[in-house]
């Protein structure tokens, strides 16, 4: 699936499709607003855009209710070294094994209307459809994010402490997909 949509309580649509180009300046705006409130993401060694459109994402989409972007998501083939490792132990699968899902955003004003379980649901079927074991790894303070993903039934495979520089380390918690997760 590339493209969904779903209606909000007020009867809105909302239009999950494949993240284009044209999309990077309200991506950036997004994960502003986002970083601004939530501190999301913690450690920023460049800039917004420059997160959001990794150069090696497999994949990546973007949530809009009218025009507004809402959302985003990208399918990644990795992560760091620590939560490779730690998902690599858990299932006995080497890291070229996995999809995993990352800068999943969700506007503050659009939250608690699906649109997050939309987004993870899309890069979680692409990672399967590619026959990659979806997983994603998330900074322990990320409350809301952590019961996301609980309550899709993500499994906690282990906490890893990732070190990005000198001066910061953060500890994350790796999320593997169901198995039967598609």
């Amino acid at each position: 699936m590339s493209r969904g949509s779903r209606h909000l309580r007020d009867g809105m649509q909302v239009i999950v499709r494949p993240r284009t180009d044209a999309d990077l300046e309200g991506c950036e705006q997004l994960a502003r607003v986002v970083h601004d409130l939530d501190g999301y993401p913690p450690y920023l060694p460049g800039d917004l855009r420059t997160f959001v459109a990794v150069p090696n994402a497999m994949a990546a989409w973007v949530a809009e209710v009218g025009s507004d972007l809402v959302g985003h998501v990208a399918l990644h083939p990795d992560s760091s070294d620590a939560v490779m490792g730690c998902a690599s132990e858990v299932t006995g699968q080497p890291p070229d094994r996995f999809g995993v899902i990352a800068r999943l955003l969700v506007s503050p004003a659009a939250r608690r209307e699906g649109i997050g379980l939309s987004l993870l649901d899309i890069a979680t079927s692409h990672a399967v459809d590619r026959d990659l074991r979806p997983m994603l790894d998330v900074a322990t303070r990320f409350h809301g994010a952590i019961r996301l993903y609980e309550s899709c039934g993500w499994v906690r495979a282990g906490i890893v402490s990732v070190r990005l520089d000198t001066d910061f380390t953060l500890d994350e918690y790796v999320y593997l997909a169901s198995p039967g997760a598609s």
